[in-house]
């Protein structure tokens, strides 16, 4: 065999062993699947409410045992509580024996809450000094002011903003005198004038009970 025929041969089988290789190479496709979709779901928070109650007092609570005056009482242990910012009628006056009645009614035997003024504690008579609260956001010196048997203690120690307050329901000034008007507690006594004549003309009996003794008509 010529070098020619032979380089035709081995040309001719490198072919045929090329293309044998290559139909036993598998094609390999590379597919790309769709990502699944994710969903987030942000956890869904219950916020509690807070159930709804009345605001309590702030202070002392105590037991009124006994009321001295429009603007005074005593409470447990034997101590005086002298109320803040109001002034009231005098034991003895028309207006001071209105304005005990008042506070009666609104104090004695309760319970009430006492709150102080900061820094300030006694008076020079060592009664506690502080503003009363009957129920809770009420003010007693608000209840008696609005009356005329009260006024405003514009010179003791309650702060500005509780006189501003009480000034705004003060209907007028402080009065202790009795009205023209009121009915008098002292007793009518009828005086009757007579004549010369005892019976100054009247059937003789008529003055004394039924007896006659000296008239025609006896």
């Amino acid at each position: 065999m010529s070098k020619k025929g032979w380089a035709v041969g081995v040309v001719a089988f490198l072919a045929i062993v090329g293309s044998c290789n290559q139909e036993s190479e598998p094609t390999t496709t590379v597919s790309s699947a769709a990502a699944p979709a994710v969903t987030t779901t942000a956890p869904s928070t219950t916020v509690p409410i807070a159930p709804t109650t009345t605001p309590q007092p702030t202070g002392e609570t105590v037991t009124v045992t006994r009321v001295v005056d429009g603007d005074t009482f005593e409470i447990a242990g034997g101590r005086r509580v002298q109320v803040l910012g109001i002034d009231s009628c005098e034991i003895g006056t028309y207006g001071g024996t209105r304005a005990k009645e008042s506070a009666e009614l609104s104090l004695d035997g309760r319970s009430v809450v006492l709150e102080r003024e900061p820094g300030v504690e006694r008076d020079e008579e060592g009664r506690l000094l502080r503003y009363v609260a009957t129920t809770p956001g009420s003010d007693f010196g608000e209840t008696m002011v609005a009356q005329t048997h009260t006024g405003i203690d514009e010179d003791g120690d309650a702060s500005a903003r509780r006189i501003a307050d009480l000034r705004a329901l003060e209907y007028s000034a402080r009065d202790c005198s009795e009205p023209d008007d009121a009915p008098s507690t002292s007793q009518y006594d009828v005086d009757v004038e007579l004549g010369d004549d005892d019976d100054d003309g009247l059937p003789d009996g008529a003055l004394s009970g039924g007896y006659c003794a000296r008239k025609w008509w006896c």
